[in-house]
């Protein structure tokens, strides 16, 4: 299963993605069989809704259900400058391909906006 979403992940990169990571219970271990692999896909620019980018990342010959996020730099610099829960699942996740730079970044605005938190 990792490898088929590895090949998913790296058929995105070419296509401009700057990272792929893999989040929820197949990242942490815990998945069952009902589960489906949640991805977040991390893209320089894409003017479009977070919810209209999904369409073109759905891969129907994967061996699971895929449910792609796809959010651009800035977005989840935002997210994370407040603290998000996602950003926190993100990069705790399972980076399938791409710039790990990008995760760093985040984990280190995530960690100063929580310490910050009362």
């Amino acid at each position: 299963m990792l490898r088929r979403l590895t090949e998913y992940a790296s058929n995105v990169e070419r296509r401009g993605a700057k990272a792929v990571v893999l989040i929820g219970s197949l990242a942490r271990g815990d998945y069952t069989a009902f589960s489906d692999a949640d991805v977040v896909i991390i893209v320089e620019h894409d003017h479009r809704r977070p919810i209209d980018r999904i369409a073109e990342y759905i891969d129907p010959t994967l061996p699971v259900d895929l449910e792609p996020r796809v959010y651009t730099v800035d977005e989840l610099r935002a997210m994370a400058k407040r603290g998000a829960r996602i950003v926190n699942e993100i990069i705790g996740g399972v980076l399938l391909v791409g710039d790990g730079q990008v995760l760093e970044e985040l984990k280190g605005l995530y960690a100063a906006a929580t310490r910050e938190r009362p």
